[in-house]
């Protein structure tokens, strides 16, 4: 198992930050003003989140099975 400090400085846990950052922005501050739209942003926002999530812990999950 990698240390912490390995694990947070990668460059997959990064791309995952940064595009649970975007979601987190799309969830909050929408740019559109029809309802329907704003909705549909927010639910795609959130499955980006979750498939960002479960894609860095399974790439995660294969780097400790290699070791």
């Amino acid at each position: 198992m990698r240390p912490f400090l390995e694990r947070i400085s990668s460059r997959k846990f990064l791309t995952a930050l940064a595009v649970q950052a975007g979601a987190v922005a799309a969830i909050f501050w929408p740019q559109y003003a029809s309802a329907f739209n704003e909705a549909a942003v927010r639910i795609a926002a959130l499955v980006v989140m979750l498939l960002a999530a479960f894609g860095y812990a399974r790439i995660e999950a294969a780097i400790d099975e290699e070791k």
